[in-house]
């Protein structure tokens, strides 16, 4: 595993377990000080490009108006695309 992929899991596993209590949403300066908390201490661009990896990810998803991060909606299940080939 490579250290880019360690830190975007490190920042999954945190932004979940700080989600549930986050009705606002969770954002980037709650990560890092979880981070440091667990003695992962991270930089806020570290956090800031783990977040965007996940939303590209679609695990997260982010509130334009307020900045905040939420966990992504659980699809329903995958669309079987109709046509040719």
């Amino acid at each position: 595993m490579t250290t880019d992929r360690r830190h975007i899991d490190l920042v999954l596993r945190v932004f979940k377990e700080l989600a549930p209590a986050r009705t606002g949403g969770v954002t980037p300066g709650a990560v890092n000080t979880r981070l440091r908390e667990l003695g992962e201490p991270m930089g806020t661009w570290e956090v800031r490009g783990a977040l965007t990896a996940l939303e590209t990810d679609g695990a997260i998803v982010i509130d334009e108006q307020t900045g905040a991060w939420h966990l992504a909606e659980p699809r329903a299940g995958t669309k079987k695309r109709s046509g040719t080939a």
